[in-house]
């Protein structure tokens, strides 16, 4: 419900994209260089596989069957990525609202987890909005904004990984929620929810800077702090707390929050799409 039609379908790459995308790939530790190529390659050897097939044959002749593979990999492919994430963290997800945090001990599990967290970060409109927003020339605000279901990727698993690498630094908290209001969510899921974060611009915060707050469940989040805001571990939160989460979610979504009772919609759907005044406002000078 809560999509944008073909977020994630492949586009052509030109020589100008894979450019663009290289050079901020080339930001990254070598490491994550190499999986950044790896991912680009299977979508580049497609692509030379289309342009090969569509030379040789007509459009009138080309079979309707190897056009629906073609498409149906350009459609599906990082969708399916995306799932495959997801059911990773599943059994996590599940422990986590039992307030099982030694769930995470297991390595293989924290880097599972990681992973997905960074995802659900890059993988939004809203960051995708705000990313376009620091360009200020409109010719590589094209590109990646075509280039952006490859890039999103990429940034995914920045993110994920430098979350793992701090995990002993950062402060990893499971939030319950007993108040007699509920976590919302929304179409932006994690949110940095720092003090020093102001709302009304798209300045870079500082590495420092980063309280990420993702609800879980109506009565369960997860944070990522790098203040003192909680301590690691198990933390209560107050109903005041639960209300300011909620309106900084509804203010961060772009188009969509989704709540237990139509009464706390009615309450917070006025904070819908404001962030996204704001990119736009940015994009727009």
């Amino acid at each position: 419900m809560a999509k944008e039609k073909d977020l994630y379908r492949a586009r052509y790459l030109s020589n100008e994209h894979l450019r663009f995308i290289l050079q901020l790939s080339a930001q990254s530790p070598i490491e994550l260089q190499n999986l950044h190529r790896s991912f680009l390659n299977s979508f580049l050897q497609l692509q030379e596989i289309e342009k090969l097939y569509l030379s040789v044959n007509s459009i009138d002749k080309t079979d309707e069957k190897v056009i629906a593979h073609l498409e149906a990999f350009k459609s599906n492919t990082l969708e399916n990525i995306h799932s495959a994430i997801e059911k990773n963290v599943y059994t996590i997800l599940e422990e986590l609202q039992k307030q099982n945090l030694k769930i995470l001990d297991e390595l293989e599990n924290m880097i599972n987890f990681m992973n997905f967290f960074g995802h659900q970060i890059a993988r939004t409109t809203l960051f995708r909005n705000k990313i376009l927003a620091a360009h200020t020339n409109s010719t590589l605000q094209t590109i990646c904004k075509e280039s952006w279901w490859c890039i999103s990727y990429m940034y995914g698993m920045n993110i994920g990984k430098s979350f793992f690498e701090t995990r002993k630094v950062d402060k990893h908290c499971l939030l319950i929620n007993n108040s007699d209001e509920d976590f919302i969510t929304s179409n932006h899921p994690i949110i940095n929810v720092h003090s020093k974060i102001n709302e009304n611009d798209l300045a870079v915060p500082s590495s420092e800077e980063a309280d990420y707050f993702y609800p879980i469940s109506p009565r369960i989040a997860y944070m990522i702090n790098k203040s003192d805001l909680f301590q690691n571990g198990i933390n209560h939160v107050s109903i005041d707390f639960v209300k300011a989460m909620n309106r900084k979610l509804a203010f961060y979504a772009d188009q969509y929050i989704i709540a237990t009772t139509e009464n706390q919609l009615k309450i917070y759907k006025g904070f819908v799409g404001q962030r996204l005044k704001v990119v736009k406002g940015i994009n727009s000078k």
